[in-house]
Parts: C-alpha cells; sequence; structure tokens
C-alpha cells in the first residue's frame, strides 16, 4: 500500500509545478505577471502588508542665503489584508485499490485524476482574481479586482463613477486623507465629487488609493451616443489619459481586460476604421496575437470578465503572493482508516494585492 502512496507523493510536486507554468502561459495576465516578476513564493507573514505612497514632498523656492526648513515626511500609508486559500480534494478507497490491482494501474488512475483536477483548478483560479473578497460569502476567496471596485454615484451626464469602498483598511474616497483638487471645468468629470478630478491637477494625497470608475454610457463623450460600441474608442483613450496623468508613468495601463461582448463591439469599430489591425507587439510575442493595441496599452478579451464590463490593469502595481514555494501545492496520497481510503489535496494558500489608484473599471454606472 505505501508503494503507491511513496511514488505518487514523489512525481506530484514536478507535476503540479509543470502544469502551474502551463496555467501561467495560457493567460494574458498570469504570464505578465510572472514575466514582470509579481508572482512572490514563500510569503510569511500573520496577515499581507505593503505600503502604499500617498503624498509627495512639497518643493519649496529658495534665495541665496534662505533657511531651509527641514520636516519630517509621512508619503506612506500601509494597507493590509488576510490570506486566503483554496481546495480541491479526491478519494480513492482500499476497496478500489484493490480492484485496480497493481501498482502501474493505481499510478496512471491517479494521474489522471491529476490532470483533470489541474484542468478545473485552472479554469477556476483565474477567475478569482476578479472577485471582491469582501463580498457576504467571499470571506475564504481571494481580493480580486473587485474588492476596491465600489462605487456611490454616476448621474446620466458623469463621465466617471465616485469611488466608494474600503480596502485594505482604507477607504478609496478621494479626498479622505486631505488634499486639494483643481475645479475649473464648466462640466465636471463627476458632478458628485464637484472637482475636475481626475482632470485637471492637485495633491497626491487627494486620491491616493482611488481606483478610475469610468461611465462609458455617459452622455458626455462627445458622440451624441451612451452606448460602449460608439464610446469605445474614446472611452479608452480617455482612461489611459486619467491613469497616466494622476499616477505619472508609474500608473499607466498594461493591459485592458474587456468581456467577450464589448471586445466584440470595440473589434468591429477598429475594423471599420481601420483595414488592418495592429496587434500588441509584446503580447503578440507572449503568443496572444489576439491582443490589440490603443495608445501603446493591450486590449484582449478575457473569458471571466463579467458582461459588460472591462478592466484597466496595471501589471508592476499588483501582485500574486503565494504563502508556499509553489502556487499549488499538493498533499498525499495518505491513508485514512475512518473511511479506508486514500485522500489527496491540491491548494493554495495566499492572496493577490494591488494599488487601487492605478486601476480602472468600465461599465455603465447609471444602470
Amino acid at each position: 500500500m505505501a508503494e503507491f502512496a511513496a511514488v505518487l507523493k514523489e512525481a506530484a510536486p514536478a507535476y503540479l509545478k509543470g502544469r502551474a507554468d502551463n496555467t501561467i502561459r495560457n493567460r494574458l495576465l498570469l504570464m505578465l505577471l510572472a514575466k514582470n516578476g509579481r508572482i512572490k513564493y514563500n510569503a510569511g507573514s500573520h496577515k499581507l502588508y505593503w505600503d502604499v505612497k500617498a503624498g509627495q514632498r512639497v518643493i519649496e523656492a529658495y534665495g541665496d542665503d534662505g533657511v531651509i526648513n527641514f520636516q519630517r515626511s509621512d508619503l506612506h500609508e500601509q494597507l493590509n489584508i488576510d490570506w486566503r486559500g483554496y481546495k480541491m480534494s479526491d478519494r480513492m478507497t482500499e476497496k478500489q485499490r484493490l480492484m485496480l490491482g497493481d501498482l502501474t494501474s493505481i499510478i496512471d488512475r491517479y494521474s489522471g485524476i491529476a490532470e483533470d483536477m489541474m484542468d478545473d483548478l485552472q479554469d477556476g483560479f483565474c477567475g478569482e482574481l476578479f472577485v471582491d473578497g469582501y463580498a457576504t460569502g467571499n470571506e475564504n476567496r481571494l481580493h480580486g479586482l473587485d474588492s476596491f471596485l465600489g462605487y456611490a454615484t454616476a448621474g446620466a451626464a458623469d463621465r466617471i463613477a465616485q469611488p466608494n469602498d474600503t480596502y485594505g483598511g482604507h477607504s478609496t474616497a478621494v479626498a479622505t486623507r486631505g488634499g486639494t483638487w483643481s475645479s475649473n471645468l464648466s462640466t465636471k468629470p463627476n458632478a458628485t465629487i464637484a472637482t475636475d478630478w481626475p482632470n485637471g491637477s492637485g495633491t497626491a494625497d487627494y486620491d491616493w488609493n482611488s481606483p478610475k470608475l469610468v461611465n462609458f454610457a455617459s452622455s458626455n463623450w462627445g458622440t451624441g451616443s451612451t452606448t460602449w460600441a460608439d464610446n469605445c474608442e474614446r472611452v479608452l483613450a480617455q482612461t489611459t489619459i486619467w491613469s497616466t496623468l494622476t499616477g505619472g508613468k508609474k500608473g499607466r495601463p498594461t493591459l485592458y481586460l474587456l468581456s467577450s461582448d464589448l471586445f466584440y463591439d470595440y473589434q468591429n469599430k477598429m475594423r471599420a476604421k481601420y483595414r488592418i489591425q495592429v496587434p500588441h507587439s509584446e503580447a503578440n510575442d507572449l503568443g496572444f496575437s489576439d491582443t490589440l493595441n490603443q495608445d501603446g496599452v493591450m486590449i484582449q478579451p478575457d473569458f471571466d470578465v463579467p458582461a459588460g464590463v472591462g478592466y484597466g490593469l496595471n501589471i508592476n502595481q499588483m501582485c500574486l503572493e503565494s504563502l508556499d514555494n509553489v502556487l499549488f501545492s499538493s498533499r498525499g496520497p495518505e491513508y485514512d482508516i475512518n473511511t479506508d481510503g486514500y485522500l489527496w489535496l491540491i491548494g493554495f494558500f495566499g492572496n493577490a494585492r494591488y494599488s487601487p489608484k492605478s486601476f480602472s473599471k468600465i461599465k455603465d454606472f447609471t444602470s
């Protein structure tokens, strides 16, 4: 009995690592995280903590023989979330082991199960990067993108919704840490916020933890329409400008992941405008030839993005962390006398973390 279990325990880690690598290679988001060193292993702490820059030092005018005012700076805020986990299990009874007979038959059966389990894990895990880890019923799921993309108001004319969430122990609303922002535009991007943000200019602490919630159904995109099909090119261009304007070069999006329906409308608009669609060279080099390019930002459909939604992602401002030395780990097979069977687990312990300011969500926020 112990022989087949020992063989499987020896082979499983190498097999799972290979399948995890394959999972990464088959999803553009995970591939970009791996390429940029944003998948980290052996994370060890009671909770997941990280610092986000929330302010900037003030530059002062200086004349000859002036007195310099030295002050301590408090420019960072610390965010924290707890660790989350996933498990997938299988069991083979002692009766089944005896029926299979020889060692080869047992190992072949478990190899087939492992392949099937990893297929299921691959399909399910990537979708967890989008869920709201704070929502009721999601207490053990990843803190995905929707963990910080909640909103309060968006009128029919508002091009951006008002961020109104709590993430990592801090509010995502603008001006919660203080700060100031210009108010010169006659038509504000959001009437309730009532400043030029994210147009105009202001202090870094005004929006240090605020994502861009872009309302493609606004009546103010200048097309005379409130549909994504008509507004999509302007919406993506404006979102890129807003993200770069408020976050500098480091705030520029890496890619937009769109639901299949939004990507279809965007692709049709580009086909009508240009006879040749130019793919994004970096994504193409990684094997994702269907990825389009606008203003240097990748645009790709994603199976796990809900219908009618798009996400603007900055790969260098997020990180997927595992408590283990691999992404997916295995335990077993172990004999359990209570069930007279052999138990096997595949799982993940870790979480994902983000700097919300560098991310955006695109949808009809007026509905």
